[in-house]
């Protein structure tokens, strides 16, 4: 160790996670100094269930920690924190922190003095995701936040929803409990009054109600995510019925389900420029149906799909879409007979297009030595790279909206 100079220390604590850092600050003077100063100058922390037991037992340490970390952290990440050892923070200043993602150990008795010692430590915040007991009172102390994301907090109180939501000016919001053990019941509503809101992740059933048709008339809201088991039907019809044109991405993650009432209402949606459905069920029919009435559709991705149409119906399909530019089957196992048309059929089907198609196959096991020659054609072009998307659960739909579509098509009527 007395061989490896400062910068390489510096740079080999960049990459070792809190526990091992904190290891190394224990062997001697000399290494104790290069990590405090590697936590002078760090950005983002993250305090595991075993930094903080460590801490639990090594005050001293954590303390020495905080001092260095409270003038340069801007991303905090901690979790199964408890109230009495973020007492023994309150000396220290965090000017720099603005995104807190925090987990909190049960504590129902001392949930609102919890969320208060909270405001007080890090007062700048305009990030925060809270796992915790709150009631959600003191939430609205956090005059600066710009994205609330509440998860598990199985105690709130939607009378605090009123303060909340009539002071922050969200643009982003998440009330996720995975399911029916928690109603929020008409108090929902007031999230709408937030003129501000652009996103919100839920639970399907608290969209019930009047609570989407406001939202949907929100300026500037652009997108909606909802966790699902039986509403997503109606979820989808009631868009469909207020405001079609408005939605210009839909992503379903182990939600569509073959469902005919869902296809009827994608179909009125006539701008629709991305569609994805990922580790999910769609019959050929309804998939060919879909892709008919969509005349803007500039994506589709079938990713992981439990069962893909036949080659005839898929390029049949690329067909009806002359303006689709992404046909993604990553992750998908095809055999080589799944993506090679007839050279009839692929000239037929690409000719006509208004921009060259790219076929993503990352991931499908097919061997692109032997792919590439065989569909070679100046409208289509071949990639194995794979495309990111956010996928944040399963059984999951979300909905992409553009505020301005219907304020557009009604001009281009006129």
């Amino acid at each position: 160790m007395e061989k490896i100079n400062e910068d390489l220390w510096l740079k080999i604590l960049q990459f070792l996670p809190m526990i091992d850092q904190i290891s190394l600050a224990q062997v001697n003077d000399d290494i104790q100094e290069y990590v405090k100063y590697h936590w002078r100058h760090t950005k983002s922390v993250t305090l595991t269930r075993d930094v903080l037991k460590f801490f639990g037992a090594n005050e001293q340490l954590m303390l020495e920690g905080l001092e260095c970390w409270s003038g340069s952290v801007q991303r905090l990440k901690i979790s199964t924190g408890r109230m009495e050892m973020l007492k023994k923070w309150t000396p220290f200043s965090f000017s720099q922190l603005r995104t807190l993602d925090c987990e909190m150990e049960y504590n129902l008795e001392d949930a609102d003095d919890e969320t208060l010692l909270l405001t007080n430590l890090f007062p700048l915040l305009t990030h925060l995701t809270l796992s915790s007991s709150t009631t959600g009172c003191h939430l609205w102390r956090w005059k600066l936040l710009k994205e609330l994301h509440l998860i598990w907090c199985e105690y709130l109180d939607t009378d605090t929803f009123k303060e909340i939501f009539g002071t922050l000016q969200l643009t982003k919001l998440t009330l996720l409990y995975y399911g029916y053990n928690v109603t929020l019941g008409d108090e929902v509503l007031e999230a709408a009054r937030c003129s501000t809101l652009e996103e919100l992740q839920i639970d399907d059933h608290h969209l019930l109600g009047d609570f989407l048709p406001q939202l949907m008339r929100l300026p500037n809201f652009r997108r909606l995510s909802f966790y699902t088991r039986d509403y997503y039907e109606y979820l989808l019809e009631t868009v469909a019925k207020n405001h079609p044109l408005k939605v210009q991405s839909l992503l379903f993650h182990d939600s569509f389900w073959n469902s005919d009432l869902v296809t009827d209402a994608i179909g009125a949606m006539k701008n629709l420029r991305r569609l994805v459905l990922q580790d999910d069920d769609i019959e050929s029919q309804l998939l060919h149906t879909i892709c008919h009435k969509l005349p803007q559709l500039e994506e589709l991705h079938l990713l992981k799909m439990r069962d893909l149409p036949s080659p005839i119906q898929l390029w049949k399909m690329v067909g009806a879409c002359p303006k689709l530019r992404i046909l993604n089957l990553s992750s998908t196992k095809l055999s080589y007979q799944m993506v090679k048309p007839s050279e009839t059929r692929l000239a037929k089907n690409l000719q006509h297009r208004h921009a060259p198609l790219t076929l993503h196959l990352h991931n499908t096991g097919l061997d692109p030595q032997k792919v590439l020659p065989d569909l070679e054609h100046p409208n289509l072009k071949i990639s194995f790279e794979p495309i990111k998307l956010e996928i944040w659960s399963s059984r999951f739909v979300e909905i992409e909206f553009n505020p301005d579509s219907e304020k557009q098509a009604a001009l281009s009527s006129s």
